[in-house]
């Protein structure tokens, strides 16, 4: 008999590699799949539309009470015009605008139509620009820029008071007002009401005085001082009268200034060789054409030269 102590060929090298079958009588045991996280879903999406649902409410809620606050404070006393604030007036009277603004606005300050009050405002003469403010609960601000009077115009015999641009002010009053400025004449219109019915005619001949004047300002020396009316009837040939002398000078319609420097010159030097003139053209500068006074009772045949170009 032989006895064999050693390890059968079927034996494992070791206990690692042997495989113990599986317990048939056991069936093996699945993982069990994850379910969708439907509900963490469905949950956000209610969440977030309770917050639409939110906002929305708090929305419809500020919209309700700013439009009972809107009918309250229309229907209210509170927001009543009660002070009308008027500055930079000079010339105007704040009490007698305040009368105007009163008239043209309603009691309930935030009903007022700020550019329809500021368009009639500006139809005053007086008035070049304004400026409103609502201040609440229950004022207005009015800031008001008068014109500037610096014309005095000759308009059907009387003497008006202009600004630069030709807007009629007031009748002129030397009392009141101290402009050392020469007489506009030869403006459209008999009197104050047809002068403003032809207001862009005008406006152009008084912005043509105001170059004339402006250009002989700015000559070594103010020649303003020496003229002591402006005629614009002719916007093609500007006549001025001076201060000391009776003769009509025609200085066209451009160069002002030079051709008053030359003719101003010379003047003294013709007058002494002719005599007084009944007028100076200008318009065909640099020809100067002087035309003397015919003296009365002269006789046609002993009638002097009244004409005379001098070449400048």
């Amino acid at each position: 008999m032989n006895i064999n102590t050693g390890r059968t060929h079927s034996e494992p090298d070791d206990a690692q590699s042997v495989v113990i079958p599986p317990d048939k009588g056991r069936p093996a045991r699945k993982k069990t799949a994850q379910k969708p996280q439907r509900g963490r879903h469905v949950a956000g999406r209610l969440l977030s539309a309770l917050r639409l649902l939110g906002y929305g409410a708090a929305v419809a809620l500020a919209i309700m009470a700013s439009f009972y606050v809107y009918r309250y404070a229309d229907a209210s006393d509170i927001l009543g015009a009660r002070n009308i604030e008027i500055e930079g007036c000079k010339h105007l009277h704040p009490v007698d605008l305040e009368k105007i603004i009163r008239q043209k606005i309603p009691s309930n300050i935030l009903r007022i139509d700020l550019g329809m009050l500021r368009e009639r405002l500006e139809q005053e003469a007086w008035i070049r620009r304004v400026e409103i403010r609502r201040v609440l609960p229950s004022s207005l601000k009015i800031y008001i820029e008068e014109r500037v009077p610096s014309v005095i115009g000759e308009i059907g015999g009387e003497l008006q008071l202009l600004d630069s641009e030709g807007i009629l002010l007031q009748a002129y009053d030397p009392d009141a007002e101290k402009l050392d400025a020469p007489v506009f004449s030869g403006l459209s219109g008999d009197n104050p009401d047809a002068y403003r019915v032809l207001q862009e005619d005008n406006s152009a001949r008084v912005r043509l005085g105001v170059q004339v004047l402006a250009d002989l300002a700015h000559g070594a020396t103010d020649l303003t001082r020496a003229v002591s009316e402006i005629d614009l009837s002719d916007l093609g040939n500007v006549k001025i009268l001076l201060v000391n002398d009776t003769a009509e000078i025609y200085l066209g319609d451009h160069d002002f200034l030079k051709r008053f420097q030359a003719f101003i010159a010379q003047y003294d030097d013709v007058k002494s060789q002719y005599g007084e003139m009944a007028s100076v053209n200008l318009r065909f500068f640099p020809d100067i054409i002087y035309n003397p006074k015919i003296p009365s009772g002269a006789k046609p045949e002993t009638r002097p030269v009244n004409r005379q170009t001098i070449r400048n």
